[in-house]
């Protein structure tokens, strides 16, 4: 997945910082290496779903939000449910914890929260625990209209 990530990033053309780092797998490592190394940005996460039939969606929001599962199931129509750790790297690749927004094959549909376009800069794991991306919104914008997926926002 990391490798999709970039390369969508330079494919778009979009400027973003990369920041390599010890491994982030819980929230307390991420706030302690964000404060260390000053990254300007609010820190995201994205949470890797599927329905019954085998749909896959990313839930990508800020960090501390909760997902409303029924909330989901009004915007897709159907339920969903998180993928278990093995489902996640068996189709995206991702080290669970670090889950990537976007650079997934275009069956994924990319449910983003309407409110990470609030702040001007916005801070992303790529697929694995060792770097975190940092690019603006308005950078996002531009990756997420390109990115040949289906893109839902919502409020």
């Amino acid at each position: 997945m990391y490798e999709e990530v970039i390369s969508l990033l330079h494919k778009t053309n979009v400027l973003y910082e990369k920041f390599e780092h010890e491994p982030i797998l819980d929230y307390e490592t991420d706030r302690l290496i964000r404060e260390r190394l000053g990254l300007e940005g609010e820190p995201s996460k994205s949470l890797f779903m599927k329905t019954k039939s085998g749909a896959h969606y990313v839930f990508f929001t800020l960090e501390g939000t909760r997902l409303d599962m029924k909330q989901m199931k009004d915007i897709i129509g159907t339920r969903v449910s998180l993928c278990s750790p093995d489902e996640l790297r068996e189709k995206t690749g991702c080290i669970p914890g670090c889950v990537a927004p976007f650079g997934y094959t275009q069956d994924v549909t990319i449910i983003v929260d309407s409110s990470i376009y609030q702040h001007e800069k916005i801070l992303i794991s790529p697929g694995v625990p060792e770097f975190t991306i940092s690019l603006s919104t308005e950078e996002l914008r531009k990756i997420l209209s390109t990115c040949g997926n289906i893109v839902l926002e919502y409020e």
